[in-house]
């Protein structure tokens, strides 16, 4: 469980996957879901409830985007928001961020098909620029030069 408040990852956070583009689509996040342990249909009997993340996760095999299914779990590591990615592949494999900034995840990924990329992982938050703050989208840049025309 994280030792500090969560933040709302609900973005499309963009960078890459062993050096190659990859795009993570958080649509969902849960205060508590079920995490290991022994269910009984849909209701967890034993095992440890965290918080929970999940969306679309976009990368690249043989030159070509696969997008799938993702679900993740948070937690905490050193003091740091840590973020456990499972790919829902026919492979399996995963992705382990920790929280750089309020903006930037940073880990590592591991596939168990040899096709599929392996290796560092880095991403960002969508819509925010390099120093932290949040990029107008374009209607708000075409009202601001609209409103600098008058």
């Amino acid at each position: 469980m994280p030792a500090n408040p969560v933040p709302d990852l609900r973005a499309t956070w963009t960078g890459t996957w062993g050096g190659t583009p990859l795009t993570l689509l958080v649509l969902e996040q849960e205060d508590a879901s079920p995490s290991g342990g022994i269910s009984l249909g849909p209701w967890p009997l034993l095992g440890e409830l965290l918080p929970g993340v999940s969306g679309v996760l976009t990368f690249t095999v043989r030159g070509e985007a696969v997008s799938v299914n993702v679900r993740g779990r948070l937690g905490d590591s050193s003091g740091r928001l840590t973020l456990v990615l499972e790919p829902l592949t026919e492979h399996g494999g995963w992705i382990t961020l920790t929280s750089v900034d309020e903006h930037r995840l940073a880990g590592v990924g591991r596939s168990r098909a040899s096709w599929e990329p392996e290796g560092p992982v880095e991403l960002q938050r969508q819509g925010v620029d390099g120093r932290g703050a949040r990029v107008p989208d374009e209607r708000q840049r075409r009202s601001r030069s609209l409103s600098t025309m008058e």
